[in-house]
């Protein structure tokens, strides 16, 4: 029977099994075979990237998660973050409707480690450790592992887990390659175009094949709208205490261009299996331009008229506003090494430098206000997504007067260097087959942030809206909400610097001072590793003991500061720490037969501070008697891991396992605030508000996680070509000893409930897929008590794709994308007391792939 296998992504490749070698058949007699009949069927390639990622998953000795190049384009899948998120228990954290940020097993992404090529990759973020994986595009790589517990081998600094994106190398490929894919997508909520390519060929060359060569290159243009309703944060009685209210109600017009474009450029040598040499890179430019109009009134004065309906009279001004900004983001990595047979053993090495940039330039906002008394009307809040009637007066641009100007640039670099040496040793102690691996690993990362921020008062300018208007007309959420006339920022920044408004004068403290020396610091950090591991194969049973030793060095500087300081002052602030820390880990597993094992696991891990919490900055607002400090002597969290689970693989067609998990996390991180006498610099500020980041007691998280993947062979056929895949976790977080609480609270990011069911259809040259994702609420903001507890809501979103191979060549398809328009929705306390909600629409797209 002669199978064409055609990938979704890439290529369409061509290979010939016989009949006896399916699983259908394989009960089957020998004549029955013979006498059946050759036919031509076409699969795509999404069954063999599933065949390849189980027999990588089944073979591995710590429990991991992949997807590879193939499978990554299965459904609409435009970066990293998104090809992971039908993962068991994997989810992301979304932007503007794409994911962004890896969030495993329901912890703060901070706390995952994302690596490229086995090597960690710098975070161009100013206020965390997070790295935004929405800037790699899956056209650049070869397979995603998303590890879930690590041998002594891997850094520690992973208490989620790890990340690992792996570009394709040649010897990945047994021949030449050529492939090549283009998407032109359709935008429902803002009806723009979009496109995504990306092109990839490799080859081995020289006399014995030694030399290899992959370059691949991907590039995509994404105009994103949203349509975005603000609640409100505070929510309290109306006038009558009878009825609980917002205080502000606010419309935002998203309007934001994605443009990506990445390179991975690939040499191997490889003369012979005693040698490998190696030069491997990967490069990402990310630009996100963002243009947001807002129209808000503040809700002072609410009485109650019925069960869910009042009136106001704001005495506060309604407010019209633009916002233009422009991210500029670089993540690079390049990596030399190699690795070499040495006596009995292999030894590698690896030199990696990884940076990351971001240039948040420029940041322009213009804002007008109306009349104190213009905004009052009446409110209806019978549905989530409540109504304002503000009256016409705040419709009528002549209304609005110019009241501020902000001109912002920020900067942000992080240089990551790592060095490292493993050697790994075969022996025959222990009555069985036993490997021991010693290595060793330095690295040093160096993140500055410089923020340049002005605020200044336009108020006397003159300017009046209806001079400098953008557009009018607009609704939102198909026109349940009018809008109104907007802010045209560049008119309004053109006039008032031509006309000198924008000068020293008129800059607004101590706005200013904050904005610009708060987020200013300079960290160093260095983390020198040792480890040794042996890992022991007899009979049965497969066991990896290990120790790692890190030693972790951090050195910061940030700006103290009150209102009487100077704007252009340098680093006056100064911290370091020194700890030393020791990762015992066990990991193994049994093997009951070829297709049955259990795991079993008990690692610990590490997770250091956030940059911006560990620089030394104070705040201090006289006025308002309060300061906002940072905390260098933050202590890392630092967890105890344990896994276990069983898995029975029903040969290369499918899977069905279970996995219990559970963490003690000691010192996690929160913000904190008390109110008492503060010294800084050798001034003393008495009976004032301080917020900090510190250290709490201890925190849990514990799950459960079910995953089943088939591909049903064995029916007859047409029904062969199904293949299901369903996977769900159920998880808890507990943290005791939030600041003035006396419960106990979830960790942000923790949803109770994650999971993915998709049903596939490969045959007649035909694929197709449907996959529903689904994650449970999650807290985002801690309060002052449940009542102010900040909730973003639960999730699902339904994508699919199909896709016809013309030969084995060529392929056409059509992908669909939030095709259920799910809402992203932030809430405070109860659900119905609406924080945020923000929808993206469908997203359509039809595209060709081809391989040669």
């Amino acid at each position: 029977m002669k199978y064409l296998l055609a990938g979704a992504a890439v290529a369409p490749l061509a290979f010939t099994l016989s009949a006896g070698q399916t699983q259908a058949q394989e009960a089957a007699t020998a004549a029955a075979a013979a006498a059946e009949a050759p036919i031509e069927v076409v699969i795509f390639g999404h069954r063999a990237a599933e065949r390849e990622a189980l027999e990588q998953q089944h073979s591995s000795q710590v429990k991991k998660e992949i997807v590879t190049a193939n499978d990554a384009g299965k459904l609409p899948d435009q970066n990293v973050g998104e090809a992971v998120q039908r993962m068991p228990g994997v989810s992301v954290d979304d932007d503007q409707g794409e994911g962004r940020y890896v969030i495993i097993r329901g912890l703060d992404p901070a706390l995952a480690a994302v690596r490229i090529n086995g090597q960690d990759a710098a975070a161009p973020e100013t206020d965390t450790r997070e790295v935004k994986v929405d800037t790699i595009p899956t056209g650049l790589i070869g397979s995603v592992e998303v590890i879930k517990n690590q041998t002594a081998e891997y850094d520690a600094n992973a208490i989620a887990g790890a990340v690992n994106v792996k570009t394709l190398t040649a010897f990945d490929r047994k021949k030449p390659f050529i492939t090549a894919r283009y998407t032109a997508g359709h935008i429902d909520l803002n009806d723009k175009t979009s496109y995504d390519t990306d092109l990839s060929a490799g080859t081995r060359f020289g006399d014995n094949k030694q030399f290899g060569v992959v370059v691949a290159l991907n590039a995509s243009r994404r105009p994103q709208a949203s349509d975005n309703l603000q609640g409100s944060e505070s929510w309290g009685d109306d006038k009558s205490g009878t009825q609980i209210v917002p205080s502000d109600w606010k419309l935002r017009d998203y309007y934001v261009i994605r443009n990506r474009q990445g390179a991975a450029v690939n040499f191997d040598y490889k003369p012979n299996d005693d040698v490998h040499l190696y030069a491997h890179t990967l490069f990402s430019h990310f630009t996100d331009m963002e243009q947001r109009q807002q129209f808000g009134v503040k809700l002072a004065g609410q009485t109650a008229t019925g069960d869910n309906t009042g009136t106001f009279a704001s005495t506060k001004a309604a407010k019209r506003d633009a916002k233009y900004r422009f991210e500029d983001e670089h993540i690079s990595t390049v990596s030399f090494g190699g690795e070499f047979t040495v006596g009995q053993g292999k030894l590698d090495a690896d030199i990696t430098n990884s940076t990351a940039i971001k240039d948040d330039d420029p940041r322009y906002n213009f804002a007008y206000v109306s009349g104190k008394k213009d905004a009052s009307g009446t409110y209806d809040l019978s549905d989530e997504l409540f109504t304002v009637d503000p009256g016409t007066k705040v419709y009528d641009a002549s209304n609005f007067k110019a009241d501020e100007a902000e001109l912002e640039a920020d900067h942000y670099r992080e240089i990551l260097n790592q060095a490292s040496v493993n050697y790994t040793l075969p022996t025959s102690l222990f009555g069985g087959d036993t490997t021991f691996k010693f290595g060793a690993k330095y690295a040093k990362r160096h993140k500055r942030s410089d923020v340049n921020y002005r605020l200044y008062d336009v108020s006397d300018s003159g300017m009046t809206l209806n001079n400098f208007q953008s557009y009018t007309g607009a609704t939102l959420y198909d026109g349940k909400y009018k809008f109104g006339p907007t802010v045209d920022f560049l008119s309004s920044l053109d006039y008032a610097e031509a006309n000198g408004i924008l000068t020293d004068a008129n800059l607004v403290q101590p706005d200013t001072l904050v904005g610009e020396l708060a987020d200013d610091y300079d960290v160093s950090e260095t983390v020198s590793a040792g480890y040794a591991q042996a890992t022991i194969k007899t009979g049965n049973l497969t066991v990896t003991p290990g120790l790692r030793v890190e030693h972790t060095r951090n050195t910061s500087k940030a700006k103290a500061f009150d209102e009487d300081s100077s704007i252009d002052m340098d680093f006056n602030s100064f911290g370091k720490k020194d700890y030393t820390d020791l990762f015992p880990s066990v990991v193994g597993r049994y093997d009951f037969n070829s297709n049955s094992l259990v795991r079993f696991a008990a690692t610990t891990s590490i997770g250091r501070p956030n940059y911006v919490d560990l620089a030394p900055h104070a705040n201090i607002s006289k006025g308002d008697e309060e300061a906002e400090l940072g905390n260098p002597d933050l202590n890392p969290l630092r967890s105890v891991n344990l896994d276990a689970g069983y898995e029975h693989y029903f040969g290369k067609h499918g899977v069905i396992s279970v996995s219990a998990f559970y963490k003690s996390i000691d010192d996690p991180i929160f913000t904190t605030g008390y109110t008492g006498d503060l010294t800084v610099g050798g001034v003393t500020y008495a009976n004032i508000s301080v917020s900090q980041p510190k250290n709490l007691k201890k925190a849990t998280v514990s799950g459960v996680e079910f995953n089943y993947v088939m591909q049903y062979d064995m029916l007859p056929s047409p029904f062969d070509g199904l293949g299901t895949s369903f996977n769900v976790t159920s998880q808890k977080s507990q943290a005791d000893g939030a600041p003035g609480r006396s419960d106990k609270v979830s960790l942000i990011y923790t949803s109770d409930l994650t999971g993915t069911a998709e049903l596939t259809y490969e045959k007649y040259n035909w694929t197709a897929r449907i996959a529903y994702s689904y994650r449970s609420k999650f807290l985002d903001t801690l309060g002052e008590d449940t009542s102010t507890d900040i909730y973003t809501a639960g999730r699902g979103r339904v994508d699919v794709k199909v896709g016809y191979a013309l030969n084995t060549n060529w392929q056409v398809f059509v992908q669909g994308k939030n095709l259920n328009d799910a809402a992203w929705r932030r809430y405070i306390g109860t659900s119905n007391q609406l924080v945020e909600n923000e929808v993206y629409g469908k997203t359509w797209a039809v595209g060709v792939a081809a391989r040669f």
